[in-house]
């Protein structure tokens, strides 16, 4: 085979991957005839950003038994898979081999260790492979950036974010990115406007990536209106774009608004996915939309039973639950095509406290209890108690008491196998 030859193979190989064709690129990649080092970073480089870091990873010990010698590039694909796998011992490994070819400060490589490093929630050796790097662009200190935010060091990001542009480094879109999600961490609204302003001044106003960071920002800090009105200034809206607006909407009661964005995303010809599916029962559910709820998960049955999740059951069941329909819901539960978990039962106990319904509740206490045998459970508010018993299984024992009033449930394992552990659980059930 010659040169050219393997290069167009390589070619369509990357092509394949890059537009997330990853069942063609592989086959591809198995049916050349002869790979060359860049036939196999491509492979792992393609695997890695397509969700598939273990095996990206396989690849590479692959490589490596075949012979074929890995360059600064194939490093940084590798060290890139590490950080997503959270593979810490083998990039460990590959960050000694990096040190002793003495490529360990490219630009590429460097950032994929810092990268690293975060992900594996060791940022202070981040920033100390950072601040031994020559030369600092944005890519190097986005890395960092999202490295303190990956860590939940909101605080530190943006102090990070500030340090950046005194060098005067100006940000990427990723950089916004991950700039955004510090303040939402921190619910910094006011930090978060004047990042805004700085994205439109550098001409970001209208990109998707940074427009949908902006949406979630203002979601998260209940400025919905400000969200909808970057939703509106950015022309090609892609799913991730109108899934952002829907649930932001759905999340925080403007959930008329939620199912307005629906059906425009609709005549734009988008398809929805379980994301969106997930918003609008849970706009209908805070909102208390029952029929509409009702009508929207018919329709997901029917039509897209393949987008079907668990959590859709909890909505409908939230929604059921909300408006008092206790016996529908439990019949939802129990006609499940798939056993129900721990999170859709405690969606319907958390409607039984609202309507102080304690048949409906007892059976759902044993329904949690199935999940865990061992458990013993108490569940309990401020007044109107009612202890049950059930006598064959000797250790369980679930005292009931409801009430209206009490904003958040406890339930508590009182006793396990010879101990006691206790366990506190939020039955507000927060779908989204």
């Amino acid at each position: 085979m010659q040169v050219k030859d393997v290069a167009a193979w390589n070619a369509m190989v990357h092509g394949y991957f890059e537009n997330g064709r990853v069942e063609e690129g592989v086959r591809l990649f198995d049916e050349m005839p002869v790979r060359d080092v860049i036939s196999w970073t491509s492979m792992i480089g393609g695997l890695d950003l397509n969700g598939k870091s273990e095996e990206a990873l396989y690849v590479f010990k692959k490589m490596l038994s075949s012979g074929v010698e890995p360059t600064w590039s194939t490093f940084a694909c590798v060290l890139s898979a590490c950080a997503n796998a959270v593979e810490f011992n083998l990039g460990f490994q590959v960050h000694g081999h990096v040190v002793k070819l003495g490529c360990c400060f490219h630009e590429f490589i460097s950032a994929s260790l810092i990268t690293f490093y975060a992900n594996c929630m060791k940022i202070e050796d981040a920033h100390k492979i950072f601040n031994e790097t020559l030369t600092k662009n944005v890519v190097k200190w986005t890395a960092l950036l999202t490295g303190y935010v990956w860590n939940n060091k909101n605080q530190d990001a943006l102090s990070v974010f500030g340090d950046m542009t005194k060098m005067g480094v100006l940000p990427n879109q990723s950089t916004f990115s991950s700039t955004l999600n510090a303040c939402c961490g921190l619910e910094a609204l006011d930090k978060g406007k004047e990042i805004h302003t700085m994205a439109i001044r550098l001409g970001f106003e209208t990109d998707v990536f940074v427009g949908n960071s902006l949406i979630v920002m203002y979601t998260e800090c209940g400025n919905v209106n400000s969200a909808i009105a970057v939703f509106r200034n950015i022309n090609e809206k892609d799913i991730v774009l109108w899934n952002s607006i829907i649930v932001g909407s759905a999340q925080h009661g403007f959930g008329t608004w939620a199912l307005i964005f629906f059906n425009q995303m609709i005549r734009a010809g988008v398809d929805a996915d379980e994301i969106t599916f997930t918003g609008l029962l849970s706009a209908c559910s805070r909102s208390g939309m029952l029929q509409k709820g009702r009508c929207f998960f018919e329709y997901i049955s029917r039509h897209k039973s393949n987008a079907l999740r668990l959590q859709h059951y909890a909505c409908m069941v939230d929604i059921l639950g909300r408006c008092g329909k206790l016996d529908e819901a439990e019949e939802l539960v129990r006609n499940m095509p798939v056993k129900a978990n721990s999170m859709i039962w405690l969606a319907l106990l958390s409607a039984c406290r609202m309507h102080s319904n304690l048949e409906v509740a007892e059976r759902c206490a044993k329904r949690i209890l199935d999940l865990d045998p061992s458990c013993t459970l108490k569940h309990l508010y401020d007044d109107q108690n009612k202890d049950f018993e059930e006598e064959e299984h000797g250790i369980m024992q679930i005292n009931l008491s409801l009430s209206r009033s009490m904003a958040v449930a406890q339930m508590m394992i009182l006793k396990k196998d010879e101990g006691f552990v206790i366990l506190q659980i939020n039955l507000s059930c927060q779908i989204i």
